[in-house]
């Protein structure tokens, strides 16, 4: 399961805020995030996350038999969630980008460092693309 869209619209708005204090700019000053971000040259926190998520998901599949491991390769026998539980598993959006053998494509450093950037790419578009369609409705 990765961040839900509250947590990380929640993380995005901070990290803005953050920016604008150090370059001691107000929002009534009207500067566009876009011109904010040039000048502090910070890299975005959400893609930060997705790309460490995609390293720890290596490091983890790499290693010796431990219960991260074991927890993550694990589905219920009737192969259906409970009533109240999240739809998506950790590591849907991870077989998405890497397919459905990505504990093996794990193992292949290089292959696994080559698909990070797709990963990360593909979820923040992902993200734009939503963003945009619901402007349009309005």
């Amino acid at each position: 399961m990765g961040l839900k869209k509250n947590i990380t619209n929640r993380i995005t708005v901070c990290q803005r805020a953050m920016e604008r204090s150090m370059l001691g700019v107000k929002r009534r000053d009207r500067i566009r995030n876009i011109n904010i971000r040039k000048k502090t040259k910070i890299q975005d926190v959400t893609l930060k996350i997705k790309r460490l998520k995609w390293k720890w998901s290596g490091h983890m599949i790499r290693g010796k038999e431990k219960w991260n491991k074991i927890l993550t390769q694990w589905y219920p026998r009737e192969g259906n969630r409970k009533r109240g539980r999240q739809q998506k598993r950790w590591d849907d959006d991870i077989r998405q980008v890497a397919g459905k053998t990505w504990t093996r494509v794990a193992r292949e450093r290089s292959e696994w460092s080559r698909l990070e950037e797709a990963f990360a790419n593909w979820q923040t578009d992902l993200q734009k693309v939503k963003k945009h369609q619901i402007y349009e409705k309005f």
